[in-house]
C-alpha cells in the first residue's frame, strides 16, 4: 500500500487539527481537548492514512501519553472521520473526509457536553456527534481511567455493556487480586458474551489467540432463567489461574439488576442516544464501588488444569459444570 502517492495524507490530518483549534480556540498541548479519529485504519484508493494520525499529534498535541488521543479501530473500507472535543466549553467538531481524500464531506461543530444535551432530550438530536457523544463525555467524567478509552478505541464505542466489563474487572481485581505476577492472570469465559468482553482484551491480555478469552452464547430461555433463579443476570466466569500450582479460583458474577437499570420515571421516555449516554455516566459515577453493579453468583476452586478445560472445551456448558444451572 502507498504512503507517498496520491492525497497529502499529512496534510489532510493537519488542515482538519487546524480546523479544529480554530472553531474550537484552543492551542497545541491543551490537556482539556480529546482527539478521535480512526486514521491509520482506512485505506483510500490504496493509499495508507497512518500520516493523518501524526498530524494530528504534532499539531494538536494531544497524545496517549497525555491521555487525550483514542485512535479508534475501524475496518479499512470505512470512511476517514476525525473528531475534538474541548471539556471546558463542552463543543466538539466532526470533519468526514470524502471519498478521494481531497477534502472533507462534512465538518460540523455542537456543543455535546451530558449536563447541556440531557437538558434538552425532547429537542436534541446527536446528528454527525452520535459516535462521539459517549466517548467525549465518558473521557470527561472525573473517575474515567484511560484503560477503558483503550478498551473503547478496540470496540469502536462506549456503551453501558463495556463499561459493565470495566465494573466487573474491577470486581474481580479487589476479590481476586493477582498476587504473584510472574505466574497468576485471570482467565474469562463469556458466558453469555456481549460488549463487556472487549474490556478484558485490553485491560488484562485476556485474548482468544493467547487462550485468555472463550466465548460461549446462552439461549434467550437460559438467559431469563437463571435470571428468575439468581435475581442477577449471568455476566460470565472469571478465573484467576496459577501456572505454577496448575490450580485456580474463580467466580461467576452476575449484574446487580437493582442498581444497574439507570431508567426512572423521568429517563423511561428518553431516546436511546440519551439513556445509554446517561447509562454510561451513572456508571462511572460508581467506578470505585463495582459492587453496586456487580455480585457473585457462586466461588469456586481449579485443582488442576483439566479442570479449567473443562469448563472451556467446545461443546460443554461451563455453567452446567460449575452446577450454576
Amino acid at each position: 500500500m502507498a504512503i507517498g502517492d496520491g492525497a497529502d495524507m499529512y496534510q489532510l490530518g493537519a488542515d482538519a487539527t487546524t480546523y479544529a483549534m480554530t472553531e474550537l480556540g484552543f492551542e497545541k498541548g491543551d490537556v482539556n481537548v480529546l482527539a478521535l479519529t480512526n486514521a491509520g485504519y482506512p485505506v483510500i484508493d490504496g493509499q495508507t492514512t497512518d500520516l493523518c494520525l501524526d498530524a494530528v499529534m504534532e499539531v494538536s498535541g494531544c497524545t496517549p501519553g497525555k491521555e487525550n488521543l483514542v485512535n479508534i479501530l475501524t475496518p479499512p473500507w470505512k470512511p476517514l472521520w476525525f473528531g475534538f472535543f474541548n471539556k471546558n466549553t463542552g463543543e466538539a467538531v466532526y470533519m468526514k473526509v470524502n471519498g478521494d481524500a481531497s477534502g472533507f464531506e462534512i465538518q460540523d461543530k455542537e456543543k455535546i457536553d451530558a449536563e447541556t444535551v440531557l437538558a434538552k432530550v425532547d429537542a436534541w438530536e446527536p446528528g454527525n456527534f452520535s459516535g462521539m457523544i459517549r466517548f467525549a463525555n465518558v473521557w470527561a467524567h472525573e473517575n474515567t481511567p484511560f484503560v477503558l478509552m483503550k478498551a473503547a478505541q478496540l470496540h469502536d464505542h462506549i456503551c453501558p455493556g463495556l463499561i459493565s466489563g470495566f465494573m466487573l474487572a474491577k470486581y474481580v481485581e479487589k476479590d481476586l487480586p493477582i498476587e504473584d505476577p510472574a505466574n497468576q492472570s485471570y482467565k474469562v469465559i463469556a458466558c453469555p458474551n456481549s460488549c463487556k468482553d472487549d474490556y478484558f482484551q485490553i485491560a488484562w491480555d485476556c485474548t482468544p489467540g493467547k487462550s485468555g478469552l472463550f466465548v460461549k452464547s446462552l439461549t434467550a430461555s437460559e438467559s431469563s432463567g437463571l435470571k428468575e433463579k439468581y435475581g442477577a443476570g449471568i455476566s460470565g466466569i472469571f478465573i484467576r489461574w496459577d501456572g505454577s500450582s496448575n490450580a485456580g479460583d474463580g467466580l461467576v458474577l452476575g449484574g446487580n439488576s437493582s442498581s444497574s437499570s439507570s431508567s426512572t420515571n423521568e429517563t423511561a421516555s428518553w431516546p436511546e442516544w440519551a439513556t445509554k449516554l446517561n447509562g454510561a455516566l451513572l456508571r462511572m459515577d460508581s467506578a470505585d464501588t463495582p459492587e453496586n453493579y456487580v455480585t457473585t453468583i457462586k466461588e469456586f476452586h481449579l485443582e488442576s488444569r483439566e479442570e479449567l478445560q473443562a469448563l472451556q472445551s467446545a461443546g460443554v456448558h461451563p455453567l452446567k459444570v460449575l452446577g450454576v444451572m
